[in-house]
């Protein structure tokens, strides 16, 4: 799930109990299990599940667990908690351009403090965020797509229609080789060239098949970006065996997808953050510092935090394949080939 980027920008206790929440929707626990699952007392459980209780969200029994006829997803609950984090509605209000000089400065202090790791900052005097325009964008497109019933078409032109009047950074023409591929998303979503390129690198994120297409335009036209992620394929292979092309094609594609947000400048933990904590295996270190020495426009990324992206992205490619190859046979060669990189439990 691509929201949990959300919880870095919320209280402790909202974490903890998005936390809570993700273990029960498995499970039920007692207290003091969830308590040595999260790693807190379980005074602090305790508190946390009795302030969940008293708004419906989970219910008491021999033990607690989710108040399933009062939520109906996940999700759903998943959004209630994080829109009722007061560092998150600061954030609302400045993501939107909508915040108030008036502001508690112990409020903003927090909130920066936050948004550093993401190159962000409180503008107080203008009520928006200041960094780098791809950021937002990315963050303004996200937001609508994680906590509103919008279609794409929708979101992209209510994002357009904010940035309307004011200046743009235009992305890098290479990243366009195919100019065609470009203007036909244009023609298809009727949007205006000023933010229409950062609008077609989102659309990547969710389609596959136009993501993997436009792998084959820099492929074709041999760009710089083609090359880096060749040279980093390269690397990967040096100690990665391949069970079937699927897994090296999918792969690609999700490394090809990586590169593409930071030639838009966007944070690691911003355009491919893990799903959850994670134990990374040590052979995604040593790729990652291999990587970053031999590839100039890794020189910002941090090798723990290229290190759990490299992870995620081996994983979500080798469960992909699985589903793709019920056949026992297919699937025991395939958790064979990745049992020296994942840990035995991932993915269950």
């Amino acid at each position: 799930m691509r929201r949990v980027i959300w919880q870095r920008i919320t209280r402790k206790k909202c974490q903890r109990q998005l936390q809570l929440i993700e273990l029960l929707q498995q499970e039920c626990y007692c207290v003091s299990e969830l308590a040595a699952k999260i790693k807190v007392s379980s005074k602090t459980i305790l508190r946390d599940l009795r302030e969940l209780q008293q708004k419906n969200y989970v219910i008491k029994k021999k033990l607690w667990q989710i108040n399933w006829p009062q939520q109906q997803t996940y999700e759903r609950l998943y959004r209630k908690i994080i829109l009722s984090d007061s560092y998150f509605q600061l954030f609302q209000q400045y993501l939107w351009q909508c915040g108030s000089k008036n502001t508690n400065y112990s409020q903003v202090k927090k909130l920066n403090q936050l948004l550093l790791e993401w190159n962000l900052s409180v503008n107080l005097q203008t009520g928006s965020l200041m960094g780098e325009k791809a950021v937002i964008i990315h963050l303004q497109i996200r937001y609508l797509r994680d906590f509103y019933p919008c279609n794409e078409a929708e979101i992209y032109q209510q994002v357009q229609e904010y940035h309307r009047f004011s200046s743009s950074n235009f992305l890098e023409k290479e990243l366009f080789p195919n100019t065609k591929r470009l203007e036909t998303f244009i023609k298809k979503f009727e949007l205006l060239d000023l933010v229409a390129s950062y609008f077609f690198l989102d659309y990547t994120r969710y389609h596959y098949q136009i993501c993997s297409a436009f792998y084959l335009d820099h492929q074709r036209y041999q760009t710089n970006l083609y090359q880096e992620v060749s040279q980093a394929l390269t690397i990967v292979e040096q100690v990665v065996d391949w069970e079937i092309q699927l897994t090296k094609t999918i792969f690609r594609t999700k490394l090809f997808e990586l590169f593409l947000g930071i030639y838009q400048g966007l944070p690691l933990t911003i355009s491919y953050y893990p799903l959850k904590e994670m134990k990374v295996a040590e052979i995604f270190c040593l790729l990652s510092k291999k990587m970053k020495q031999a590839l100039p426009v890794l020189g910002n990324c941090r090798v723990d935090e290229l290190a759990e992206v490299m992870h995620t992205i081996f994983s979500a490619s080798h469960w992909s394949v699985l589903a793709l190859n019920p056949e026992l046979k297919s699937s025991l060669l395939i958790q064979e080939r990745y049992q020296a990189f994942l840990p035995f439990s991932e993915g269950k």
